[in-house]
């Protein structure tokens, strides 16, 4: 585990803790009153666990495949976008971003004026948990992880969020607004809560 990434936190909380984050990085939280040698000992106490997760993490890089629009790419030329001192799963976040800016604005201003619906602006954030969401100023927020699925999933979820203009709920008639424009759309939702967990970083 020499490439193992440790990072130590430290605040108030009453006990320690540890996980592997998404990048996969060591993340170790301690009481601000431990001492360094406490900290180091919970480490080797835990020196199996650590070891279990870590292969496994490394693997799953090994096997790790990028998307952008359902396809299959070639990594590198993600790692080649970015600024010089990035991290890898930096460069690729930014690349994705910008990738989701370009397509996802245009996608929406064309679905919309399409379908008749108003919104006031489009941000692009890094949400882990949702592919898209409106608020009640009708801004509309994506997630850069939606550019990774395919484009009728994207027509989805764009048009979810548009409806969600007209219908601030999960209603009936929030079904139907959803159904009148795209009739097969189950089958779009489907796919991203069985195949979303490849789109992430």
């Amino acid at each position: 585990m020499q490439d193992l990434e440790i990072q130590i936190t430290k605040s108030w909380r009453k006990s320690l803790s540890m996980r592997f984050d998404t990048h996969g990085v060591l993340q170790v939280r301690a009481p601000k009153f431990l001492l360094p040698a406490q900290i180091d000992a919970f480490i080797q106490k835990n020196t199996a666990w650590i070891e279990k997760h870590y292969t496994n993490i490394q693997k799953q890089s090994q096997d790790k495949k990028y998307y952008l629009f359902g396809e299959v790419i070639d990594p590198e030329m993600m790692y080649n976008f970015g600024r010089d001192r990035e991290s890898s799963p930096q460069k690729l976040e930014r690349f994705y971003k910008s990738e989701a800016k370009k397509y996802l604005k245009t996608r929406t201003t064309e679905l919309a004026n399409m379908h008749k619906f108003d919104f006031d602006s489009i941000k692009i954030t890094s949400a882990k948990t949702r592919w898209g969401s409106c608020s009640s100023n009708k801004t509309i927020n994506f997630t850069y992880r939606l550019i990774m699925a395919p484009k009728e999933a994207i027509e989805y979820v764009i048009i979810h969020e548009l409806c969600h203009l007209r219908q601030m709920n999960h209603g009936p008639r929030f079904w139907k607004e959803v159904a009148n424009i795209m009739p097969d759309y189950h089958i779009q939702e489907k796919h991203l809560k069985d195949e979303g967990w490849r789109y992430r970083i």
